[in-house]
């Protein structure tokens, strides 16, 4: 097993990056844990007589203590059944580990859904869906960003189900005592009794340095909260994908465990859950009447504090979609030499070679267009909700490296490999940033990467160039000497930003410009370069709803502030 397990791992991710993964956690979670943990649990419950209203350890406790955990009976696409837990966000929504509906020995088909039990197969509310989402940098190698949505049919809250709220902000819960619960065992050899169900454990969280101290720090990393089992006190077989909770807080995902056992006194892993706060957010509302959902985002239910900004949030439907739409028509209907820049002067193909353009495949099909910077031969930068808004989802990515038109020439290539910033906010389009991964894109005189800025340089005063394939003008179409457009703005301080978007928009880590004259980014530039002295200072985030003609600032996400993010996914 172990020799083919190697196998894999060099043939389906190659030996540079097999090395790193040799960390004492069982990555075949429904072979190794999840299928012999659901035989055991049914023939255990089918063995008892059971009254439904203990819990584990002999002390009793009500039926909805814990009215936010969920268990997953799974049907795996071999046929096989296998378990997990979850935990129920919205009517519609909860959230499990990433490796419940796959792992490198299996992936599931269906979910059902199990609520107000303290069994797993019989009793409370079951639901049957197949609609699971999992978080776009999962990795099934080392457990990185374990977590996935799960959406189901309206689930009615009663005195046993009741969903948990997400924790948020930068509380690291050191030395916090939490609940982890689940339908697995607490030890390693125990059977299920009849005081043995739904169990529950307290334990406390470990700093993260403790905890890659057993599992290294490729598994174990910002996003991850880890918890000690000192004295055998742990999650276990079966608990995967189950809830940590603080103060009716959810902090964790059971993700993972030792190899060893659960009674080792080995650290247990949990995706932490204040790293994925956006991506929950948008996974539990984003199908929601977008009138309703405008509405909860107002009253701050969605972003947690009340929003009056004029910033455009549903940029693909509102701008990319038909910014694409006019771009490849006008690209379609005019001859072009390839040579020159918007504004009538005459410029090399290569002025800005580390310009990126995305044409973008939505969820839905659409296409949608964003812009991009070129970092190194294999990363890219672009803005967060060019892959992610509140209303809509990106599929893939071709990026345009060489050239001046969007939707033919220069060098493409595609990828899904997106990483947006854990704390990017959807309502705010706070820390709007994501991280590129492509194949391997080589330099020539038309394409080259371009350096970040760092230091405490605020620019204020400085004048800088943005580019980018979108309009310069409300009004203005795409003509012969129109393509890949740029235009010189003066940065502004953010206190003036601020006078127009708020300071729930406006914080340190943007940077705005000025756009006195009617000189500014516009639809289609998003997630594009400003850049003073060779030197990457923004990428482009919003603009006034109003237009980009109307003399409002623009606002960017600030480089520096995010330069150790960015260099840590190079």
């Amino acid at each position: 097993m172990r020799f083919l397990v190697a196998l894999a791992l060099v043939a389906l991710v190659g030996s540079a990056v097999a090395e790193e993964f040799d960390v004492p956690i069982e990555f075949d979670y429904h072979n190794a844990i999840g299928i012999p943990e659901a035989a055991r649990i049914k023939a255990a419950e089918e063995a008892l007589d059971f009254d439904g209203s203990r819990i584990v350890g002999g002390s009793p406790a009500s039926l909805g203590q814990f009215p936010y955990q969920a268990g997953l009976v799974i049907t795996l696409t071999n046929g096989a059944t296998s378990v997990c837990g979850a935990s129920l966000l919205t009517n519609t929504r909860l959230s499990t580990a990433a490796h419940c509906w796959r792992s490198t020995g299996g992936s599931a088909r269906q979910f059902v859904v199990v609520l107000g039990s303290h069994l797993l197969f019989s009793g409370g509310t079951r639901v049957t869906t197949t609609d699971v989402e999992m978080h776009a940098g999962y990795n099934m190698w080392t457990l990185v960003n374990d977590v996935a949505i799960i959406r189901t049919g309206w689930i009615n809250y009663s005195n046993t189900i009741g969903n948990v709220a997400l924790a948020t902000g930068t509380n690291q819960f050191v030395g916090t005592w939490a609940v982890a619960s689940g339908f697995g065992r607490t030890s390693d050899t125990a059977g299920i009794g009849n005081n043995q169900f739904l169990s529950h454990v307290n334990v406390q969280v470990i700093t993260n340095a403790v905890c890659a101290n057993t599992y290294g720090s490729t598994t174990v990393q910002a996003s991850t909260i880890c918890v000690s089992t000192v004295g055998g006190r742990g999650t276990c077989g079966g608990d995967s994908g189950g809830p940590l909770v603080v103060n009716n807080l959810l902090i964790g995902i059971t993700s993972f465990g030792h190899v060893s056992g659960c009674q080792r006194g080995f650290p247990a892993g949990f995706a932490r859950v204040t790293a994925f706060a956006s991506w929950f957010q948008f996974h539990s509302f984003h199908r929601l009447n977008m009138k309703v959902l405008i509405a909860l985002a107002l009253v701050g239910l969605v972003a947690g504090k009340a929003v009056e900004s004029p910033v455009e949030i549903d940029y693909h439907n509102k701008v990319g979609i038909p910014a694409a739409a006019r771009i490849k028509a006008a690209e379609e209907a005019i001859n072009f030499d390839g040579s020159r820049i918007v504004g009538g002067s005459a410029a090399a193909l290569g002025q800005f070679p580390y310009q990126g353009g995305l044409v973008i495949t939505m969820s839905t099909g659409g296409t949608s267009v964003c812009g991009s910077t070129m970092l190194t031969n294999t990363r890219g930068l672009t803005a967060a909700h060019c892959w992610r808004t509140l209303f809509s989802q990106a599929r893939s990515f071709t990026v345009v490296y060489g050239s001046a038109l969007l939707f033919s020439g220069g060098t493409r290539v595609d990828t899904t490999n997106v990483e947006l910033h854990g704390s990017y906010n959807m309502i705010t389009l706070v820390n709007d940033i994501a991280v590129i991964t492509h194949a391997n894109v080589a330099y020539t005189n038309n394409i080259r990467n371009i350096a970040l800025a760092s230091g405490t340089n605020q620019f204020v005063g400085t004048w800088a160039t943005a580019s980018g394939y979108g309009l310069t003008s409300d009004g203005g179409s795409i003509t012969t000497n129109q393509f890949l457009s740029h235009v010189n703005l003066q940065v502004i301080t953010n206190a003036v930003c601020a006078a127009t978007y708020g300071t729930s928009t406006v914080v340190d880590s943007t940077i705005c410009v000025a756009t006195t004259g009617g000189r500014s980014t516009c639809g289609g530039d998003s997630g594009g370069p400003l850049v003073a002295n060779q030197q990457l200072i923004g990428v482009v985030s919003f603009g006034h709803r109003d237009g980009c003609q109307r003399n409002h600032p623009a606002g960017f996400a600030r480089v520096t502030t995010f330069t150790s993010w960015i260099e840590a996914r190079l």
